[in-house]
């Protein structure tokens, strides 16, 4: 199995056909500009508009090329289960997360407007379907990633989507995966800024779990990552601690794999800096490590990331934005926190994360052979 979008762009390549063609509408609260761009069987145009509030932004024209559906009985069987490149969307779904994360930019399909239906040489007479426009989650006003309304919406600058057909077929799963995480974060933030956590960690995670390099023994994990239970092993025998470390090892591996992703491929610090409340970027795996934490309670327990960690940074006349909560300690809703528990603030994370994904997607792609055949 391998997305739909990933197939059908390399069936395309190898000269496969049109046996129909469509269009989806994708809405964004910016204006998208440059184009038309080809993407294999996909052509994006952008739509001229003055309205920054929630619309129409992108038009996604796309040919099949290949049978798509897969096929319930095999051979008078029945096929066997196979779910390793669900991902929850669409062919265009996948682009419009694709461009999302590239561009760093709400991007997001709202439905179909055109079908052409089969046809063998020429197409048939298209069918028109009306796009309900989306709306722009969070209240008006509201803006918790700032940065996302000052990047570069040009779709003539996608040079890592233009290649994504030479991602084998398994890498072409987990990138899809992530940026659809990262969509999903950048998308939901203004509403519900537990949301944007939450989907930004997943796509490090995903991203992280793919590129994993760690072959720690377990009683190392857990005496970097649990050392109040490896303080508690202290007076057992080294057979029952390496027992204990082996059970709970993989935990220890997935906290491990995600800190290393964020310490290895963070960004330098944004400039300009703040005048204060920087974010102590020396202690990227710390963070991390808190982070990871807060994300476990939050889907375990069901406690919300920390307040301070969910707020609108504030914006210097310099430009720069606030990067970690005020103060060594901070409050509200009833709760306290300090400093060390609320490393940096949301707006921070997404401009880490986001850049630590797109030097993966480099990663990636360094290593990817030349696309060939479906």
């Amino acid at each position: 199995m391998g997305t739909d979008a990933w197939k059908n762009w390399r069936a395309h390549d190898s000269q496969a056909p049109e046996t129909e063609n469509f269009e989806d509408e994708a809405h964004s609260d910016r204006q998208f500009t440059g184009g038309p761009v080809r993407l294999g069987p996909t052509t994006l145009h952008t739509v001229i508009r003055e309205s920054e509030s929630m619309g129409p932004a992108v038009i996604l024209h796309t040919g099949i090329h290949m049978h798509l559906m897969p096929e319930p009985v095999v051979d008078g069987g029945l096929a066997p289960a196979d779910s390793s490149a669900y991902h929850g969307g669409t062919m265009s779904d996948e682009i419009a997360a694709l461009i999302a994360l590239e561009l760093g930019a709400r991007l997001r399909v709202a439905g179909t407007r055109q079908l052409s239906g089969v046809h063998d040489n020429s197409p048939a007479a298209p069918i028109h379907i009306e796009v309900q426009a989306l709306s722009r989650p969070g209240r008006p006003g509201r803006e918790v990633l700032p940065r996302l309304t000052h990047r570069s919406t040009n779709l003539d600058g996608l040079r890592r989507l233009n290649r994504f057909p030479e991602l084998d077929r398994s890498t072409a799963v987990e990138l899809v995966r992530a940026a659809r995480e990262y969509e999903s974060a950048i998308w939901w933030a203004n509403e519900d800024p537990d949301q944007g956590w939450l989907h930004l960690v997943s796509a490090a995670e995903i991203a992280a779990t793919h590129r994993q390099t760690d072959s720690a023994e377990a009683t190392d994990l857990v005496r970097e990552h649990w050392p109040e239970l490896w303080e508690a092993l202290e007076s057992a025998d080294a057979e029952t601690r390496s027992s204990v470390a082996r059970q709970v090892a993989p935990q220890m591996r997935a906290t491990r794999r995600f800190t290393d992703f964020i310490a290895e491929l963070a960004p330098g610090p944004p400039e300009p800096r703040p005048a204060w409340d920087e974010l102590d970027w020396t202690a990227m795996r710390e963070h991390a490590r808190t982070i990871y934490g807060h994300r476990s309670t939050a889907l375990h327990a069901g406690k919300p990331f920390p307040m301070p960690m969910r707020q609108i940074p504030r914006t210097e006349e310099s430009g720069a934005l606030q990067e970690a909560p005020l103060g060594l300690t901070s409050g509200g809703a009833g709760a306290i926190w300090e400093r060390r528990e609320t490393p940096m603030l949301l707006s921070t994370f997404e401009y880490i994360v986001r850049s630590a994904l797109l030097t993966w997607w480099d990663e990636l792609l360094q290593a990817a052979p030349a696309a060939t055949g479906t």
